[in-house]
C-alpha cells in the first residue's frame, strides 16, 4: 500500500471509484472534474500500481470568529468495493490531516454521510440548518411589489452584495468571490437547477431551486428585506401546477417561519449539516482576538490521536487580548479530546456544554475562561462540495 496525492495522469482511475461509490450524474460529474477537482489537492492509495482509494482537499476560505482562514473541504471520501475493510480510510485520513498541518492549515470541514466514520478521526458537529417541508398552496397569500428574472453572470456582484447582507451576522461562513459564483453557475447548470433574482428598485434576492418530480428543493434563499423573501415564497407558489411540495434549507436565525400564515401546517425540523475539525490548535487560538484584557490561564490536556502536535498538555493564557499556548507537563484543569475542542473552536458549544457533553463536574473559573475565548456562535455553511 502507498498513499500519496494523485498526478495529472491519475484522474480517469479517480472518476471510475467516485462514478462507482456516488450517485451522481454524467452532467455533474463532468461539472466536478472539469472545474473543481484538482490531482494536488487529491490523495490515492495505490495497491499494486492499482488506485483504490481516494479522497479531495478542496479549498476554500472561511470567516470564523472574525478571522479568516484557508481551509480543506473534504470530500470525494471513496473506497472500491474489493479494497474496502482493510483499513484504508484510516490510513488515508491519518495521511491528510498530517499533511493539512504541514501545510499550516488551521481548520478543516467535512460534510458526512455518517458522522460515526469521521468522529474517530477528530471531526465533530459544528454546523446546522433549518429545513422546511411546505405545501405549495400554503404559500398562495404572499404577494410582492417586486419581480424574479432569471439570473445569469452578469449578475454575481449583485449576487455577492445579496449574499453578504444576509449571511453578515452568521459565523464560519465561506467567503464567496466573484470565481465562486461563476463555478456556481456551472453547478447548478450541471444538476439542471435554476437561479433566479427578485428585483424591486434594486437586486434585494435570490433563489437557487430544483424541480424533482412533485418537489421542489430550494438551496438557498437569500434577501435584503421581507418584500423580497414574500416575493421568492410568491414565486415558489406559482409552481403550484406543477409541484405540490416545497423543501427549502435555511440558516437557524432565518425569517421564513415568522412569515408563514399557519406554521402549525410545515414541517421544520432541523438538520445536522457539516463537521469541523482543528489542524493546529496552538497557531489557531493564538489567532484570536479576544473581547477581554483580564490577565488568566488554564491548563487543559487535549487527546489528539492523528496530530500529535495537538495530544498534548496546554497552559493557554490571556493578556492583552492574545492568547499564548505553552505546552509541557503540568498538571491540568480539565481534559478534552479534539473533537470537544473542535466543537469549541468553531464557537459551536460554550464552555459549560463542553463539560455537560463530557459528563464532568463543573469548574466554574475554567468554564469562565473557556466561555470567554469560546463564544458560542450561529453557524452557517452552505457548500455541497
Amino acid at each position: 500500500m502507498k498513499i500519496r496525492f494523485a498526478r495529472e495522469c491519475d484522474q480517469n482511475n479517480i472518476m471510475e471509484i467516485w462514478n462507482y461509490c456516488f450517485n451522481d450524474g454524467p452532467k455533474f460529474t463532468d461539472y466536478y472534474f472539469n472545474n473543481k477537482y484538482k490531482n494536488y489537492n487529491t490523495i490515492v492509495v495505490e495497491e499494486e500500481t492499482n488506485i483504490v482509494s481516494s479522497l479531495q482537499l478542496n479549498q476554500y476560505k472561511i470567516k470564523l470568529n472574525d478571522k479568516e482562514y484557508e481551509t480543506s473541504y473534504v470530500v470525494g471520501v471513496s473506497t472500491l468495493p474489493e479494497a474496502r475493510g482493510r483499513g484504508y480510510m484510516k490510513h488515508i485520513m491519518d495521511f491528510t490531516l498530517n499533511e493539512l498541518y504541514k501545510k499550516e492549515q488551521l481548520i478543516s470541514i467535512l460534510m458526512p454521510i455518517d458522522y460515526r466514520l469521521y468522529r474517530k478521526y477528530g471531526y465533530e458537529h459544528c454546523y446546522d440548518q433549518i429545513e422546511y417541508e411546505i405545501n405549495i398552496e400554503d404559500l398562495g397569500g404572499f404577494k410582492s411589489s417586486g419581480s424574479l428574472i432569471k439570473a445569469n453572470s452578469d449578475h454575481i456582484n449583485e449576487m455577492i452584495n445579496i449574499e453578504k447582507s444576509f449571511l453578515e451576522n452568521l459565523n464560519g461562513r465561506v467567503i464567496r468571490d466573484e470565481d465562486y459564483y461563476e463555478n456556481l453557475f456551472k453547478e447548478i447548470e450541471s444538476e439542471d437547477g435554476h437561479i433566479y433574482i427578485h428585483k424591486n428598485e434594486e437586486s434585494d434576492g435570490y433563489i437557487i431551486y430544483f424541480i424533482n418530480g412533485d418537489d421542489i428543493f430550494v438551496r438557498e434563499l437569500y434577501y435584503k428585506n421581507m418584500n423580497a423573501l414574500k416575493g421568492m415564497l410568491r414565486f415558489i407558489y406559482n409552481h403550484n401546477t406543477q409541484c405540490k411540495k416545497v423543501n427549502i434549507t435555511s440558516p437557524l436565525d432565518d425569517k421564513i417561519r415568522f412569515a408563514l400564515s399557519n406554521p402549525r401546517t410545515v414541517n421544520m425540523k432541523l438538520k445536522p449539516f457539516m463537521m469541523g475539525r482543528v489542524i493546529n490548535l496552538k497557531k489557531y487560538l493564538e489567532s484570536l482576538y479576544i473581547e477581554g484584557n483580564d490577565k488568566s490561564s488554564i491548563i487543559i490536556s487535549i487527546k489528539d490521536n492523528y496530530i500529535k502536535e495537538n495530544n498534548k498538555i496546554f497552559k493557554i493564557s490571556l493578556e492583552n487580548n492574545k492568547l499564548t499556548l505553552e505546552d509541557g507537563n503540568f498538571d491540568y484543569d480539565v481534559e478534552f479530546d479534539i473533537n470537544t475542542i473542535s466543537q469549541l473552536a468553531f464557537s459551536y458549544i460554550n464552555g459549560k456544554e463542553a463539560y455537560l457533553l463530557n459528563n464532568l463536574e463543573e469548574n466554574k473559573e475554567v468554564i469562565k475562561f473557556l466561555n470567554l475565548i469560546f463564544v458560542k456562535k450561529e453557524n452557517y455553511i452552505n457548500e455541497y462540495v
